[in-house]
């Protein structure tokens, strides 16, 4: 069970990453001025504010900024979207879907929307729904964030355990070095899970080269060598966790590896 939390954050984290990127980046939410709503540009303004509030955790005023652009543009499918991803944040996966619907009912081809629409299923469990989602924004042969869906497809079949499904949608999310670094930890997590031992150890060597700082992917390597007897070298990536991460689990699980 803890493993399907932790995929279903990683997942989830991700769509937010996925959507955002596709919208023009908002201006600094704490120095934004007040909005005159009778400009013609209020709604896209205000639009920007909510953005830039939610991605600085500031959620319910974001919302806010929402609510007012909402009235302003009620036909807006970018903003359902944002609204959608808001509430997926905040946990209201069933909200969430209700915005990414009414998004994709203004725009039937919004990748984004749909993709996200997918991560929403997740929280409510509805893997079916959630997996059409993610294949039908791969039939887009347009989409910008391909590897990032590859790895949505291959976090969900993980989670469900299907692994050879998981290795090949984490494989494609991977090829070419482009995709995020959590699809190289999670495909050295299936490739374990199958005994493959050598692709485990590239993925998360690959996993270290984008994310040095993660005492997780340098701790599940540690442990992968360590199994293969391989016991000064697990003592060298060990004490690199306890560096990296001292007040870390991954930190207190390395030391009590070393005593």
């Amino acid at each position: 069970m803890r493993s399907l939390a932790r995929c279903m954050a990683c997942l989830v984290a991700l769509m937010f990453m996925a959507a955002c990127a596709s919208t023009p980046p908002p201006p600094p939410a704490a120095t934004a001025p007040e909005i005159d709503t009778k400009n013609p540009l209020a709604g896209t303004m205000l639009m920007q504010q909510g953005q830039a509030l939610v991605a600085e955790g500031k959620i319910s005023e974001g919302m806010e900024r929402y609510a007012v652009a909402l009235k302003l543009q009620p036909e807006n499918p970018t903003l359902h979207n944002l609204i959608g991803m808001a509430e997926l944040q905040r946990g209201n996966a069933a909200k969430a879907v209700d915005s990414f619907n009414r998004a994709l009912m203004l725009a039937p081809k919004y990748s984004d929307a749909l993709n996200n629409r997918g991560a929403a299923y997740v929280q409510l469990g509805q893997y079916s729904l959630a997996e059409s989602d993610f294949l039908s924004v791969l039939s887009d042969e347009t989409h910008a964030n391909r590897a990032g869906v590859y790895f949505n497809l291959g976090s969900l079949y993980f989670a469900r355990g299907n692994l050879a499904a998981a290795e090949e949608n984490l494989r494609k999310a991977t090829r070419g070095g482009t995709g995020p670094g959590e699809a190289y930890l999670m495909l050295g997590q299936v490739e374990e899970r199958l005994g493959k031992a050598a692709l485990a150890e590239t993925a998360y060597r690959d996993a270290m080269s984008r994310a040095p700082e993660r005492p997780e992917v340098i701790l599940a390597l540690a442990k992968l060598v360590d199994a293969q007897g391989r016991h000064g070298e697990a003592h060298e990536l060990y004490l690199k966790v306890i560096a990296v991460a001292p007040d870390s689990p991954e930190a207190k699980q390395a030391r009590t590896r070393l005593e």
